[in-house]
């Protein structure tokens, strides 16, 4: 049976709404870093809309940027924060030049958090490469390598019995950024599957 000329029409339109999507970042004067934020917030129950916005938003690029150009935004962010953090870690270990004081406890966790950093610049690295490659598969994988950095330094504090966190808020905020880039990787993913598919039927 031949779709209908309803189907069809309706077809062109949801084709024609994803173009702007992923090729005008821009509709109506209003940027879709808001709209993106949304359905990644909810789609990962864990990240928080408010610092979605406001850290893409950081980046005058956002504001004409589509989705897949939020993508790799969304990933400089999360380089930019993990080579801030490592930096940031070293001047802890460094107490005498920062002036602050740290929990002689909490030194074996910060040279442990120093490593999974370390570690976690080239897996965003290769996330973004992969992204723009188009192998989302992959850039999945090395951005929740990356992202895992966060967890497992902030769990070290946690075996020491009411040892507080020195990177609490740095751990955090790269959770979110990493969170952030998966949730948009995925949701290209899934634009991609409904191209495609509106592809084939508006054929």
């Amino acid at each position: 049976m031949r779709p209908s000329f309803s189907l069809i029409s309706s077809s062109f339109h949801c084709l024609f709404l994803l173009l702007v999507l992923f090729h005008g970042g821009v509709v109506n004067g209003v940027d879709i870093t808001d709209e993106t934020c949304k359905k990644a917030a909810n789609t990962s129950p864990k990240l928080i809309y408010n610092f979605c916005v406001s850290s893409l938003q950081a980046n005058p690029k956002s504001q004409t940027a589509d989705l897949r150009e939020l993508g790799v935004i969304s990933m400089e962010l999360c380089m930019n924060n993990a080579t801030y953090i490592s930096s940031h870690i070293v001047k802890l270990l460094e107490e005498d030049q920062t002036r602050v004081l740290v929990d002689p406890r909490a030194k074996k966790y910060l040279r442990d958090c120093l490593y999974l950093y370390n570690n976690a610049i080239p897996d965003v690295e290769d996330a973004i490469k992969a992204f723009e490659d188009k192998d989302n598969f992959s850039a999945n994988i090395k951005m929740s390598a990356a992202m895992d950095a966060s967890i497992t330094c902030e769990d070290g504090f946690k075996e020491e019995e009411d040892l507080v966190s020195p990177l609490a808020k740095e751990d955090g905020d790269f959770f979110q950024l990493t969170a952030t880039a998966l949730a948009i990787n995925n949701l290209v993913v899934v634009h991609n599957h409904q191209f495609d598919s509106l592809s084939i039927l508006s054929m």
